[in-house]
Formats: C-alpha cells, structure tokens, sequence
C-alpha cells in the first residue's frame, strides 16, 4: 500500500493490454510452477497451488492485477484512517515487496506491532506457526473492552 512500490515483473506484464492476456492464454503450470519455487514457494506448495489454478482463475489473476495499477497511489493516503491495533507480518527476504514496506505500512497505519520473520514473500507456508503464534498474542492483546468502560457515564461529563 505504498506509492513508493514498484510491481514485479509478471504483474507488470500482465497489467500491459495484449500481453496479459497472452500470458493468461499461454499459460504453462510447470513453467510457472519453476518460477514459484525460483522466488522462495516451497515445492509442496507450488505444486498444489499450480493444481488449483484453471482458466476462471487465470481470468480473475489478470483482474486482479490491472485493478491494481496504482494500489499505492490511490489506497495509502486512507491508511491513516485506520483505528484498528494492527500486526504487520512480513517476510524479511522477500524479493518482490522489501521489508522495508512493513515499517511504511507500520507507520501509515499506527500498527501496534512489526513481525518479521526468516522467511520470504510467502512467509504464511514458510512460517505458519511462528506467525499463528504471533496472531494469538496479537488478538489477546487486542480484545475490545466490553462497552460499558468505552463509555462514559453522563453524570461524568461536564
């Protein structure tokens, strides 16, 4: 969520009329599935994710993406709307989106904590139970207080 983000490679080719839907159309699962393992997934995982992906996927990948042009640009300034105790997880070898935008996103957001994990930019397969364990203290820590000591007795206002 940084106007400061410059997209990887495949979202930057399929964000291009023509091409995208040339790489949707010539899509290659064990060429894809080398690229995905190549940028850190786990080979498990990139097998079962490649298994999963047929043509309304492809479809709804290419939309995704040219939604998304300038995400940054258009999401960042409403960050600092947000109110919520965040957590933001991130991997700290990711090589499509730096640490360095967990520490951004952190600020912009006012989250109530950083987690960086040994991992890349699929840290959710990479480090599951270092990231649940750090989601379960995140929600404990963050209960909402039941509403009566959110507000404030009319007697006590001026």
């Amino acid at each position: 969520m940084s106007r400061n983000y410059q997209w990887h490679p495949l979202a930057k080719l399929l964000q291009t009329p023509r091409a995208g839907e040339e790489w949707v159309a010539n899509f290659n699962a064990t060429q894809f599935r080398a690229q995905l393992e190549q940028l850190g997934l786990p080979s498990n995982a990139s097998g079962e994710t490649v298994n999963r992906i047929d043509k309304r996927m492809l479809e709804s990948i290419l939309r995704l993406y040219r939604s998304a042009v300038h995400v940054g640009e258009e999401w960042q300034p409403g960050l600092e709307g947000v109110v919520a105790p965040g957590l933001v997880a991130w991997g700290e070898n990711d090589g499509g989106c730096p640490v360095r935008f967990a520490d951004e996103l952190a600020r912009d957001t006012r989250a109530a904590q950083v987690l960086k994990l040994d991992a890349g930019h699929w840290f959710l397969v990479e480090r599951p139970a270092e990231l649940a364990h750090a989601l379960e203290e995140h929600w404990k820590l963050s209960q909402p207080r039941p509403l009566r000591q959110m507000v404030t007795p009319r007697a006590a206002l001026p």
